[in-house]
């Protein structure tokens, strides 16, 4: 078991590392050129490892404690921090899987309205009220890391919803939905990384609610840049934002 978590542990780091460097060629380059499109699939394969990966490592590590007979309320902090885990593996899933749906059915919304997509985005939803209500109820100590990024589940299945129901969608929305969707996904990287990358690359020793900002930053930073960035483009194809 331990061998497993080793070869588990290197393939999300490995992966996770590549799709950090991936996803800023799409960024930087023309949109639907080659490379945007070619790396592009490299940082949505990156995704798709490590978020499967960290899936598995998490159920491993939950029925490793319920072997040992270890229960929440016996080990608080880490339960919540592998419940928090999960939360964030299952909504960014959900939403790279979302941008690259959009990106296959451009201008045509409604063909997103399938039931599994349906489920998804409520189940992005869910998974925000059930870390607000795991931290309400058991009040772990590190509670403040699944109050302050439980709204991202609410943004993306509201999100998500919003535009799968858009009946007459502007002709570029498409766009804007996958760009949103795949800077959403870049976000979750970027906090990984912020978080055990560079804490342990520069040795950053960060303890009380100033551990919480690694955590929060890429958020705090990411969302306004989508924001911008979507406009930026609505501006461009004289569009109104």
């Amino acid at each position: 078991m331990q061998y497993f978590g080793e070869i588990a542990r290197f393939v999300h780091v490995l992966f996770g590392a590549i799709g950090l460097v991936a996803f800023w060629v799409p960024v930087v380059t023309k949109k639907g050129a080659t490379t945007h499109v070619r790396y592009g699939r490299v940082f949505v394969w990156s995704a798709n490892i490590v978020l499967g990966f960290a899936a598995l490592a998490l159920l491993v590590r939950i029925a490793g404690l319920a072997g040992q007979g270890v229960g929440p309320s016996d080990e608080p902090a880490q339960f919540a921090f592998i419940v928090f885990l999960g939360y964030l593996t299952f909504v960014t899933y959900v939403v790279v899987r979302h941008g690259m749906a959009v990106l296959r059915n451009k201008g045509n919304p409604g063909a997103l309205r399938t039931c599994l997509n349906i489920a998804l985005a409520y189940g992005s939803l869910a998974a925000s009220l059930g870390i607000v209500l795991y931290a309400l109820m058991l009040s772990p100590p590190n509670k403040i890391l699944l109050f302050a990024l439980s709204p991202i589940g609410i943004g993306n299945g509201v999100g998500i919803l919003r535009y799968m129901n858009s009946a007459t969608p502007s002709r570029r929305a498409w766009m804007y939905e996958h760009i949103g969707a795949m800077l959403g996904a870049g976000i979750a990287f970027h906090t990984a990384f912020a978080v055990f990358g560079a804490a342990r690359l520069f040795d950053i020793g960060l303890s009380g609610w100033v551990a919480v900002i690694p955590w929060i930053l890429p958020t705090l930073v990411g969302i306004p840049a989508i924001t911008l960035w979507t406009r930026h483009y609505r501006r461009k194809f004289g569009e109104v934002a």
